[in-house]
């Protein structure tokens, strides 16, 4: 009875942890919390002051050579190709480091060569936190760099979650696509991914049973055929 104590203890305290951890992930709808930020002027700011217009929403953060310049990049490139008027949509570069401040802001968007039409800022952490778990951002410390996914975020005139892209291999299109959707525009498959994605592996499963049962009665007529076969020769 004793010796089981510490295992019991160990297995409730492990059940704890598990049961602490949040899983975040993007949920269509969600409202984003208006937060405070400041840009690299070091002009204080409110994510409010987009309200009415679609926002495009990218995380990233300064000291990042490689995940985010791309990001960034491909960014620049889609929207160089895109239909969309800029003038009926925001840019924001959000930077999720506490430690980015606005001259490190400024040197950013001068190196990467921003335009200047996109905001890009940062904010203090709770405001950071506040907005990453809002757009369902999970965000890692690995030493001093972060680990992050790569996902562009596309919010609507409500500053709602509307649609968002992972990784960098998306075009013109996507982008035109996701600003419609913020604009307002119905996106019946999006909102019924989940079901499309259930009747597709029913249908599937349906199909793959039917094969098997046809295959199945293929093999006990060539078996009935050779039995016959064998019984006329003898």
């Amino acid at each position: 009875m004793t010796r089981s104590f510490p295992l019991f203890l160990v297995l409730a305290l492990a059940a704890n942890v598990l049961g602490a951890v949040v899983d975040l992930a993007p949920q269509r709808g969600r409202g984003v919390t208006s937060i405070n930020w400041i840009d690299e002027n070091g002009r204080a700011r409110e994510l409010s002051q987009f309200a009415g217009y679609p926002v495009i929403l990218l995380p990233i953060y300064t000291r990042c050579r490689g995940a985010c310049v791309q990001n960034v990049a491909q960014l620049k490139k889609a929207l160089a190709d895109s239909s969309a008027d800029p003038r009926q949509f925001r840019v924001l570069l959000f930077s999720f480091d506490a430690t980015d401040h606005p001259a490190t802001l400024a040197k950013y968007r001068e190196r990467e060569n921003i335009p200047l039409g996109w905001s890009i800022g940062t904010a203090s952490q709770p405001n950071i936190d506040a907005l990453l778990e809002a757009i369902g951002f999970q965000v890692g410390k690995a030493g001093t760099e972060f680990i992050h996914p790569n996902m562009v975020m596309f919010l609507d005139s409500k500053l709602s979650v509307a649609r968002w892209i992972y990784g960098t291999d998306y075009s013109s299109r996507d982008v035109d696509l996701a600003l419609k959707v913020a604009s307002g525009e119905s996106d019946w498959i999006g909102q019924h991914s989940q079901w499309l994605y259930a009747l597709l592996l029913f249908a599937g499963s349906v199909l793959c049973v039917a094969l098997c049962h046809s295959l199945a009665q293929l093999k006990t007529r060539r078996s009935g055929h050779r039995s016959a076969a064998s019984r006329a020769l003898a």
